[in-house]
């Protein structure tokens, strides 16, 4: 049974960031007091942002850095990250030592802390609250250049297995409303190391873009619009791959080419319920979608997240889980920033077409 929540309090009047502490960190030596980060409304647009100043000490974050010497991701270099939570692969030999296959470690540059506090904050039309959570590094492989695209079936399904375990992990804790899971496979959609990896946010609330699918996805008598599009998608040429459970689909207003939509063809609402038929359909669709838009395009970059249902004990039985794909092949500009519409200069069948032949 999942867990119930008591309900929240309204938050106390106060000065945004007036109870924001600051964590004590050790980096080359030198002890450094980082501010707790949070979470603050915009008044006009209630679009809500965190405030993280600590990751703006990430390699590469600065203009005109180049990132890290040496990868604190691979093997032999366990000592150049935070202390492991999880790993599989190892035969012996303590923690933090060579000899695994999968690794999870705490961010070293969190967006999100458990300590940053409980209460929040309302001064006039300025609403905050502390970003009170958890942000954590799944590394997919001891290999540097093995990407999602690269792997076997069997390696993506333990990788997958590994998502799901942080995720339960963290969606049982009772601050914690929402789990997301993201890829940014290399610099240029937002990776800081090259080395390939898997980024976990505990978050204590559900975010606008999820609450919108929910909105949308449990309007009465509407169907769920994810189950809807399977069909609609074999019918007018979206359709990339289906097999194992699963369906890859180009999606009907595709915000840039070649976007891709994960679906399980049995509704469901929640990725921590999937059992391992499920990870293995979805290992099986990863790997042949990835590479054949690695086939096509050259190995872009891009943004993979997963979309679960919310982990704050409520019933969310209509939902679909999914995953989404964006391939960072053209520039998003001040347009979408402007209206939050996108421009997509590529028909979705045509795209479907091309990643159908290169999928072979």
């Amino acid at each position: 049974m999942r867990k119930r929540k008591a309900g929240m309090a309204a938050p106390p009047s106060a000065p945004p960031g007036a109870s924001r502490g600051v964590k004590m960190v050790v980096e080359n030596g030198n002890s450094l007091a980082v501010p707790f980060p949070e979470i603050r409304r915009d008044p006009l647009s209630g679009a809500w942002s965190i405030l993280a100043v600590g990751r703006s000490r990430r390699p590469g974050a600065a203009p005109g850095s180049s990132g890290e010497p040496v990868c604190p991701f691979c093997p032999g270099n366990e000592s150049l990250t935070p202390p492991e939570v999880w790993s599989t692969g190892r035969k012996g030999g303590p923690p933090d030592s060579p000899g695994w296959k999968i690794r999870v470690v705490p961010n070293l540059y969190p967006a999100l802390m458990p300590e940053a506090g409980e209460k929040g904050w309302r001064r006039g039309g300025m609403v905050g609250l502390p970003a009170r959570g958890d942000h954590e590094v799944i590394i997919h492989s001891p290999r540097h250049g093995l990407s999602l695209g690269e792997m076997e079936a069997r390696e993506a399904a333990g990788l997958l297995g590994a998502w799901q375990a942080r995720y339960r992990h963290f969606a049982a804790m009772p601050h914690v409303s929402y789990v997301q899971i993201i890829v940014n496979h290399k610099r240029e959609a937002g990776a800081s190391l090259e080395h390939p990896h898997t980024q976990v946010f505990a978050l204590p609330l559900i975010p606008r873009a999820v609450l919108e699918e929910l909105r949308r996805s449990g309007r009465p008598g509407g169907g769920c619009p994810v189950c809807a599009e399977v069909e609609e998608a074999a019918g007018d040429g979206r359709l990339v791959a289906e097999g194992g459970g699963w369906t890859a689909l180009v999606p009907y207003a595709a915000r840039a080419p070649f976007e891709l939509r994960f679906a399980p063809l049995r509704h469901a609402p929640d990725f921590a319920a999937a059992d391992r038929g499920d990870l293995r359909g979805l290992a099986k669709m990863l790997a042949r979608s990835l590479g054949a838009l690695s086939r096509l395009l050259g190995d872009p970059a891009y943004n993979l997240w997963l979309h679960s249902s919310p982990c704050d004990g409520k019933d969310y039985g209509y939902f679909h889980w999914h995953l989404e794909m964006i391939p960072r092949v053209v520039i998003s500009a001040g347009f979408e920033l402007a209206t939050g519409m996108y421009l997509n200069v590529m028909d979705p069948a045509e795209a479907a077409c091309q990643l159908r032949d290169a999928a072979g």
